[in-house]
């Protein structure tokens, strides 16, 4: 569903009122497309080898900081990445791989210009993810209507309501 002033509560919307005070309504996700208006690109949890001590001492050394314990632990035990990753083909990891190798984020101030972009998996003519079924974790927790879905409704209204 694309958000229209005639889904809005007042169905006489014209080009001449403002719009800012009507609140957008929740329906469902399909055409709104916010959450992922700033993300860059799909933020998977990878799969990682475990750090041995001395590169865990050396990486504190670098930093000059130490770890703390659960970072330590994380550390020191790798982690299997997410199912959704190991789930994806390996074509769109290759893709994934090198859009984010190529990434250079913004330089980063108060207008929506200078976010991260929409996520190089939103198709911005439908507002939907070009590959939902392989969604990273952060996208499948994220929930229609929550807090900051309503946030980041009200940040791109003027793009929700074209």
């Amino acid at each position: 569903m694309k958000y229209t002033a005639a889904t809005m509560e007042d169905k006489n919307v014209d080009n001449k009122k403002d719009v800012s005070a009507t609140p957008l309504p929740i329906v469902q996700c399909d055409g709104c497309g916010v959450c992922c208006f700033h993300m860059g690109y799909p933020a998977f949890v990878l799969p990682r080898d475990p750090v041995s001590e001395s590169a865990l001492a050396e990486m504190e050394i670098e930093s000059g900081q130490p770890f703390s314990d659960s970072a330590r632990a994380d550390l020191l035990a790798g982690r299997d990445g997410e199912s959704h990753w190991h789930q994806l083909p390996e074509d769109l990891k290759q893709q994934w791989r090198q859009h984010v190798a190529q990434y250079r984020p913004p330089e980063y101030g108060d207008t929506l210009d200078t976010f991260d972009g929409p996520c190089s998996w939103l198709d911005l003519e439908t507002r939907m993810c070009k590959h939902h079924q392989y969604r990273p974790n952060v996208c499948r927790d994220f929930e229609t209507g929550n807090p900051q879905c309503l946030q980041w409704r009200d940040v791109y209204r003027d793009r929700i309501l074209k």
